[in-house]
C-alpha cells in the first residue's frame, strides 16, 4: 500500500509540474519587448583632438516612450513596476594595425555627469537612472580622448543588433523586465561610430 501511495504522489507531482511549465522563455523570465528609436545619442563633433570628450547621453528617454506602430505612449516606469534604471553596454576600441582593433581602457577617462557607468574587462556597463523630478531615465557620461589614433565605438557587444542600443530594465521582484531596442543614428552598417583623434 505504501508503494502505491508513493507512486500516486510522484505521478501527481509530475503532472502538476508539467501543467505549470511553459516552453516560452519570455513567460519564464517575465520579459517583454518594445522598440523606440533615439533613446541613446552621441554628442558628436566634426573633429576630435586629444583631451576632447565624446559624450553619450539619454536626453530623449522619458518614462513615456513612443513605440513603433502604437498610437499611445508606453509608461515604462509603470510597466516595470517602478524600475529605477535601464541598463545598456558599450565598447570603445582603438585600431592597432590593419583590421586589428583592441579594447581601449578608459579608467579615469570615464567622465560622469548623470547616471552610472562601470568599466569591466570586456565593455562598459551603463545605467540610465530614473529621476522623478524630470520623469526621465537620465544618463550622460563622457569618454575623454587621451591618445591620438583611430577609434570606433559600438553598442552591440552583447547585443544581436548592429545599429541599435538594447536597454533592459533593472526590475525587481515579480515585475516585468522591459527590453527596449532603440535605433541609434550615426552608426555605420556594422554598428560602429568611427572617428579619429589628432594631437
Amino acid at each position: 500500500m505504501k508503494i502505491i501511495k508513493y507512486f500516486f504522489f510522484l505521478a501527481l507531482g509530475t503532472l502538476l509540474m508539467a501543467a505549470d511549465c511553459s516552453n516560452k522563455d519570455s513567460e519564464f523570465y517575465n520579459d517583454v519587448f518594445a522598440t523606440t528609436p533615439g533613446l541613446i545619442a552621441l554628442e558628436t563633433q566634426s573633429t576630435y583632438s586629444v583631451n576632447d570628450i565624446l559624450w553619450i547621453n539619454s536626453n530623449n528617454f522619458s518614462r513615456n516612450i513612443q513605440e513603433s506602430n502604437q498610437t499611445h505612449p508606453l509608461d515604462v516606469f509603470e510597466t516595470t513596476g517602478g524600475a529605477q534604471s535601464f541598463n545598456f553596454s558599450y565598447l570603445l576600441e582603438k585600431k592597432v594595425s590593419a583590421d586589428v582593433w583592441t579594447e581601449f581602457p578608459l579608467g579615469n577617462d570615464l567622465i560622469p555627469d548623470k547616471g552610472m557607468a562601470e568599466e569591466t574587462e570586456l565593455f562598459t556597463t551603463a545605467s540610465c537612472i530614473y529621476n522623478p523630478v524630470t520623469a526621465a531615465y537620465e544618463f550622460r557620461y563622457g569618454l575623454k580622448l587621451s591618445q591620438p589614433g583611430e577609434y570606433r565605438l559600438s553598442f552591440g557587444y552583447n547585443s544581436t543588433n548592429a545599429n541599435s542600443v538594447e536597454l533592459r530594465s533593472d526590475s525587481v521582484g515579480n515585475n516585468l523586465f522591459l527590453n527596449i531596442n532603440s535605433l541609434m543614428s550615426g552608426l555605420d552598417g556594422s554598428g560602429y561610430y568611427n572617428f579619429n583623434v589628432s594631437e
